[in-house]
């Protein structure tokens, strides 16, 4: 935790600790990135031997109505191809438990996790990093599809 946390201060991205922490981690750090990204680094009571970079991307209220509006076939096809490009980028991904249900995710989850065997500056750094930028790719993907959204708050 303090290596994170000396880290994230010295890269200026103003580290802070929600309270109380969920029951399951160790702990939790958010900050942002240089380009406004919101980003969490957890250490999960599970997995005691690393720490996580977690970024996530919420869908906004008029990017979840023009994903309903698309037939099935074409909405299948958009998110297979975000799937595809998605599976070669460094984090984990995940949809929100909803898409499960209704076949239309709400949200974007990007996990890259450092062991701490290898648990550096450099490595947390890339850690992060890798999580921003693949949000970032679902943002862009979203834009260029739908256009920039009519409203900055995400579906809940």
């Amino acid at each position: 935790k303090s290596l994170a946390k000396t880290w994230m201060e010295k890269s200026g991205y103003e580290p802070t600790e929600p309270s109380p922490c969920p029951e399951d981690l160790s702990f939790m750090l958010q900050g942002k990135g240089s380009n406004g990204m919101p980003f969490l680094i957890i250490q999960p009571k599970k997995l005691e031997s690393a720490i996580v970079a977690i970024a996530n991307v919420r869908v906004t209220e008029s990017s979840f109505a023009s994903l309903q509006a698309m037939g099935e076939a074409d909405r299948e096809e958009f998110l297979w191809n975000l799937r595809k490009e998605l599976m070669f980028a460094p984090p984990n991904f995940s949809f929100d438990p909803s898409y499960e249900e209704t076949g239309i995710p709400k949200g974007f989850q990007f996990a890259k996790e450092v062991y701490y065997d290898e648990l550096k500056e450099g490595r947390l750094a890339e850690a992060v990093d890798y999580a921003i930028r693949s949000a970032l790719w679902v943002i862009w993907t979203f834009r260029r599809r739908f256009g920039a959204p009519q409203e900055a708050t995400p579906i809940e």
